[in-house]
């Protein structure tokens, strides 16, 4: 399996996995993503085997921070090792950085506590912590988990206003759980 960076991004199957990936309300619009593919602010890692798509990283560099915006693998492998070979080509690629990424935050009482679990259980084993920063917007309520050193909740802020851009960030009602 090789993770790249593509001029020629298989873009339909890409979109696919997306919408499979990640439930509505953790979803940018499409169109949003690829704008920001194609103007350099999000790199996207794919990871092929023999030319078929099995997943994918969308990175947003900003600083001396990386965030994991999205990292997805087609529901067809899943549970076979290729998610964490992207993350870690992830943490190789961006080695001189610190990266943070989203996870919804643990819930008893969530609908989907078990996947919640093992999300999290995921990044643990690839080598994440908690920042203990805590965030609440129209995604849910989400933990910030690092790899690296620490980051600070307004650097977080920071990084995800810049991610998100002005407006977008506005409209996601994100803020910092006290």
């Amino acid at each position: 399996m090789d993770i790249l960076n593509m001029n020629q991004k298989p873009w339909k199957e890409i979109k696919e996995i997306y919408l499979e990936a990640f439930p509505k309300s953790e979803r940018k619009p499409f169109l949003t993503v690829r704008r920001s593919v194609k103007k350099r602010k999000t790199q996207l890692l794919t990871a092929m085997d023999n030319g078929i798509l099995q997943g994918f990283a969308m990175v947003i560099p900003y600083r001396d921070m990386v965030m994991v915006d999205y990292l997805a693998v087609s529901g067809k492998i899943r549970c076979h090792g290729t998610g964490s070979k992207i993350m870690q080509e992830v943490c190789k690629r961006f080695s001189d950085k610190r990266i943070v990424l989203l996870i919804e935050k643990l819930d008893d009482n969530a609908e989907n506590k078990e996947q919640r679990i093992a999300r999290r259980k995921f990044y643990l084993k690839n080598g994440f912590t908690s920042s203990d920063i805590f965030i609440t917007g129209y995604s849910g309520n989400m933990e910030i988990l690092k790899f690296g050193d620490t980051v600070s909740p307004q650097e977080y802020m920071d990084l995800q206003r810049y991610a998100l851009g002005k407006l977008m960030f506005y409209m996601s009602g994100i803020h910092l759980d006290t």
